[in-house]
């Protein structure tokens, strides 16, 4: 419950941007995500000043925004849970996810990972007579109410941070499998470096993946661009199609596509 005394009100009051800012940040800590209307209401300042603040931590590379809030920026560490990474660049997320969907044709066999993007994917993905394989409890979820989509759901040792399974068993489960495409996402990408993920299980079952579709397409926003994780995925020169958004720098786009990957870039 708020302590509403009016001591504690003069202690909100007083507050500077700083001492603000460094209150957002302990909040992030011990809760993981926080949101702009909560924060307005508490420090009793606009929903706007609280955006600003947000803007400016994020500068910082202290936290990254959300819709509606904010996560702590953990790109050095351990991956948020899939909740709190499905908020982080949503809107992008959610277009690219469109695009993807879009390209998705009748009796189509399809895999996808368990990211945050390819989960906005399922939720766009109209009811066509395709078949999914994925490793993603999440994305199986979405995919229940669209009856005319086959699901093959890989089993495995669940991962709770991404709600997907993983491991020997998931990675035997589609030896003798075939897939059109496999559509996918990444903790970070670029032409040096390639695709990269942080964890060993997840990098293993998407090599197997990609090893049996025919095509593969990232979907990665530009946030991602020129991050490197732990463990290397794939080089770039082995991605079909790349779907990201407009903030990819135009001289970067050039030279994947003189690799032969065809650049999508959505608005």
């Amino acid at each position: 419950m708020e302590n509403n005394t009016p001591s504690t009100q003069k202690k909100v009051e007083s507050m500077t941007g700083n001492d603000r800012k460094k209150e957002i940040i302990s909040l992030l800590e011990d809760l993981g995500i926080v949101r702009v209307s909560d924060m307005s209401k508490r420090f009793g300042v606009t929903e706007e000043t609280i955006r600003r603040d947000l803007e400016r931590l994020e500068n910082e590379g202290l936290l990254l925004r959300t819709h509606g809030g904010a996560v702590l920026n953990r790109k050095d560490g351990p991956e948020l849970p899939i909740l709190q990474r499905e908020l982080v660049n949503l809107e992008d997320k959610k277009l690219i996810g469109e695009y993807a969907a879009s390209m998705v044709k009748d009796g189509e066999v399809i895999a996808m990972d368990a990211s945050t993007t390819c989960l906005q994917m399922a939720k766009l993905l109209p009811n066509k007579e395709i078949t999914v394989i994925t490793y993603s409890i999440a994305i199986t979820y979405e995919l229940i109410k669209k009856t005319n989509i086959q699901v093959f759901l890989i089993g495995g040792y669940l991962d709770r941070h991404s709600l997907g399974n993983t491991g020997t068993p998931a990675e035997k489960m589609l030896e003798g499998y075939h897939a059109d495409r496999f559509f996918f996402s990444c903790q970070g990408f670029d032409l040096q470096r390639g695709v990269s993920e942080p964890y060993e299980a997840h990098v293993q079952l998407k090599k197997n993946m990609a090893a049996i579709a025919d095509q593969l397409v990232l979907m990665a926003d530009s946030s991602k661009f020129q991050r490197k994780s732990l463990v290397r995925l794939i080089e770039m020169e082995a991605i079909s199609t790349l779907v990201t958004d407009r903030q990819l720098p135009e001289e970067e786009m050039q030279e994947m596509e003189a690799c032969g990957i065809e650049v999508v870039v959505v608005n």
